[in-house]
C-alpha cells in the first residue's frame, strides 16, 4: 500500500526538490542565453532546485560538453541541411553534448540500441519506411524527456539600405551575401557577422576542419559538389548533373560531371584530380575519425576519376542522405591543390591539410599516426576571396579582408571588398550601424532580438531588416548520465517549471516563438506530432517533486487523471476541513450549523 499525505502549495517547496542543485552551463558569448537565463534560474527555485550557472568561454563550454561536465547546458539543434539524421547521428560521438546526455536511458531504450537505430534508417531507401523508423525514434526519444525545446530559431539580418538584393539563409552557419548589390555609395562593405555569438575570428580558414574555423567565411570562400537550395533542393555547384544508381555489391555508384572552366583563386584549374585530392586528405583512414558524425565518409569506400571531368563515388552500403551531406559547409569542400604542402603530390598522411592542433582535445591522438601540415593560405573556387587580416594583440581578429572573386563562374558579386569587423558589444554594433559606419549586422550574435525589432520597426528608412525561416531549434540539455538529471521525475519536473513563453515573449520582443519538440518540423521526415507537448505547468512540476514523499511512489511522473485525481481529493479535503471546522465553531456558539425545524421543537 501507498502511504500519501496531504499537502498544499505552501509546503511544497519543502518537500523532495528543495536539496537539489545543479549547474546549468551557458557560453559567455551567448546573447540569446544571457538573456533568459536569469529567467530560467528564477522559475527552478519557484519549485526548490537550486542553479548554479557557469559562464564559459569557448574552449571551457567545449570541455564541458564532451567530459559531461554539467546537468543542464543550452544549445541548438544544427539546422538544415544537417537535421534530422547528421545531427542525431553525431549523438554517437563523444565529442558531441548529446552524447553524455543519452548515457543513461529508461528501458528497454539504450544508448547504442538508439544509435544503431539512427545509422541504421540512413542505409534505407524506401521512403515510406524511412518516414516511419523516424518517427519511431523520435518519438522514444520524446519520451526520455532528455531535451526541453525553448524556441525556434529564424536567423536575423540588418542591412543599410544602399544595399539591395539579399536573400536569407536556407542553410544554417551560413551568412549569404553573394547576391547583394550595392545601390548605392562605396563598393567596400563591412559586416558584423555571426552564428551564435559576436565575431572574434574567422580561424584558419580550412574547409576540412571545425572550431575554431568560421563556417560562414569557409562557406564564402570554398564550394563543393552540390548545394542546398530553397526547401532542401539539392542544387548544382561545382558539379552540373549526376547520377545515383546501385551497385552490383549492394552499394550505390555517384557519377557527378564536373563544371568545366572553374578557377581557384590562385588560377588554379578545377578538375577531378584537385577533387579526388581533396577526397584523399578528409577521409584518409587516419583523420576520417575525426567526422565520425558525417555518414558519407562512413559509407564512402572510393573516389576516381573517369577523365578530369567526371567523378565517381561509390559507397559500401545504400545511403540517402548522400547529396545532402555533399551540401555541407565542411567537411568536403574543395581548396586548391597548390594550397597542400606538396600540391597534388601530398600524402594523407604525410602530408595532411589538417591544422596540427585543430582536431580537438577529444582527437589529438590522431596526431600520432598523422602529419597535419595544415593549407599554405585559404583558397577556394567561391564568390568571395580571402585578402587579409588584422590580428590583434590577444590573437583574435580585429577585421578579416576579402574581396569578390571576379573569375567567379557564377554571379559575381556585386561587393568588392567585405570587411568583417570585430567589435566589444552588440551596443557597439548597434552603435554603428546608425553612424553608418557598419553595413550589415548578419546572423545570431552581433544584435539583440530586441534590438533587431528596433531596427525593424523604428529604423525602416534606414535598414532592411529581414528573417530566414526557422532553421534551428534552441534548447536545454538535460545530462541524463549525471544525478540528480538521472532521474526522469527530475527532467520532466524541470521541464514543467519552466515558463519559457513568457520569458520568450519579453525577451525577444515577438522574433522567436516557443516550440515543443527538438526538431523543426520543416526538416525531413520531422512533421511529427509528439506528445506530451512538455509545456509549462507549475502545479505539475510540483507534484511531480511531492511524488518524492510518497512511500514507494509507482511512478516518475503522475498522468494527468492522476493529477486532477489528486487536486479534487485534495480539495474536497480542505473543503472538509472547513466545514468541521466551522460546524464545531457554531456548536460552541449555540447556533448549531444543522439545527432541527421549528416545529419539530414545538
Amino acid at each position: 500500500k501507498h502511504k500519501f499525505i496531504y499537502f498544499n502549495r505552501a509546503n511544497i517547496n519543502t518537500m523532495a526538490c528543495k536539496n537539489l542543485e545543479i549547474d546549468f552551463i551557458v557560453q559567455d558569448d551567448n546573447p540569446e542565453m544571457a538573456s533568459v537565463e536569469g529567467d530560467i534560474v528564477a522559475n527552478l527555485e519557484k519549485i526548490g532546485i537550486q542553479v548554479n550557472t557557469k559562464f564559459l568561454n569557448n574552449t571551457e563550454y567545449r570541455d564541458a560538453e564532451v567530459n559531461g561536465d554539467y546537468h543542464l547546458l543550452f544549445t541548438r539543434t544544427w539546422g538544415a541541411p544537417y537535421d534530422p539524421h547528421s545531427y542525431m547521428a553525431s549523438w554517437a560521438v563523444p565529442s558531441h553534448v548529446e552524447y553524455s546526455a543519452i548515457g543513461n536511458l529508461q528501458p528497454p531504450l539504450t544508448r547504442e540500441s538508439l544509435v544503431e537505430r539512427i545509422q541504421k534508417v540512413q542505409t534505407e531507401l524506401d521512403e515510406t519506411k524511412i518516414a516511419s523508423e523516424w518517427r519511431s525514434i523520435m518519438e522514444d526519444v520524446h519520451a526520455q524527456s532528455l531535451f526541453l525545446p525553448l524556441w525556434g530559431t529564424r536567423i536575423p539580418y540588418v542591412l543599410n539600405r544602399r544595399l539591395i538584393g539579399f536573400a536569407p539563409a536556407s542553410q544554417a552557419y551560413s551568412i549569404p551575401v553573394q547576391s547583394i548589390q550595392v545601390a548605392s555609395g562605396s563598393k567596400s562593405v563591412t559586416i558584423a557577422p555571426g552564428v551564435g555569438a559576436l565575431f572574434s575570428s574567422t580561424g584558419p580558414i580550412n574547409p576540412h576542419q571545425y572550431s575554431p574555423n568560421a563556417l560562414w567565411a569557409q562557406d564564402w570562400i570554398y564550394e563543393g559538389l552540390v548545394s542546398y537550395g530553397q526547401d532542401g533542393e539539392i542544387v548544382p555547384a561545382l558539379a552540373t548533373s549526376w547520377e545515383v544508381n546501385p551497385s552490383t555489391d549492394g552499394g550505390q555508384i555517384a557519377t557527378f560531371q564536373l563544371r568545366e572552366n572553374v578557377l581557384f583563386h590562385d588560377g588554379t584549374p578545377f578538375n577531378c584530380s584537385a577533387a579526388v585530392l581533396n577526397l584523399d586528405h578528409v577521409l584518409s583512414d587516419v583523420v576520417k575519425q575525426r567526422h565520425q558524425w558525417f555518414g558519407a565518409g562512413k559509407h564512402l569506400k572510393s573516389w576516381t576519376c573517369n577523365g578530369e571531368s567526371e567523378l565517381v563515388l561509390e559507397t559500401s552500403s545504400p545511403f540517402y542522405p548522400l547529396l545532402q551531406e555533399l551540401t555541407y559547409i565542411r567537411p568536403l569542400r574543395f581548396a586548391s591543390p597548390s594550397a597542400f604542402a606538396e600540391g597534388l603530390d601530398s600524402d594523407p598522411d604525410l602530408h595532411n591539410s589538417c591544422e596540427s592542433g585543430d582536431f580537438g582535445s577529444k582527437w589529438d591522438r590522431l596526431e600520432d599516426d598523422v602529419k597535419c601540415m595544415g593549407l599554405s593560405a585559404p583558397i577556394g573556387t567561391g564568390a568571395f576571396k580571402f585578402v587579409s587580416r588584422n590580428v590583434a594583440e590577444d590573437g583574435s581578429d580585429d577585421e578579416v579582408v576579402f574581396a569578390g572573386n571576379e573569375q567567379y563562374w557564377g554571379q559575381k558579386p556585386g561587393i568588392e571588398t567585405l570587411t568583417a569587423v570585430q567589435y566589444g558589444s552588440v551596443e557597439e554594433v548597434e552603435a554603428a550601424l546608425m553612424a553608418g559606419d557598419l553595413d550589415m549586422a548578419m546572423g545570431i550574435g552581433p544584435l539583440s532580438a530586441k534590438q533587431v525589432q528596433e531596427m525593424k520597426f523604428r529604423h525602416s528608412d534606414m535598414f532592411d531588416v529581414r528573417h530566414s525561416d526557422v532553421i534551428q531549434h534552441s534548447l536545454l540539455v538535460f545530462n541524463g548520465n549525471k544525478a540528480p538529471m538521472d532521474d526522469i521525475a527530475v527532467r520532466r519536473a524541470v521541464i514543467h517549471a519552466i515558463d519559457k513563453s513568457t520569458f520568450i515573449e519579453e525577451k525577444f520582443a515577438g522574433l522567436e516563438e516557443p516550440v515543443t519538440q527538438l526538431l523543426p518540423k520543416s526538416a525531413p521526415y520531422c512533421n511529427v506530432d509528439l506528445s506530451p507537448k512538455w509545456g509549462y505547468d507549475l502545479e505539475k512540476a510540483e507534484l511531480i517533486c511531492a511524488q518524492g514523499t510518497l512511500e514507494s511512489a509507482p511512478s516518475a511522473e503522475l498522468s494527468g487523471g492522476a493529477i486532477a485525481g489528486i487536486v479534487i481529493a485534495a480539495t474536497i479535503g480542505v473543503a472538509m476541513i472547513g466545514l468541521i471546522a466551522r460546524m464545531i465553531q457554531r456548536e460552541r456558539s449555540g447556533k448549531p450549523l444543522f439545527a432541527p425545524a421549528k416545529s419539530e421543537i414545538s
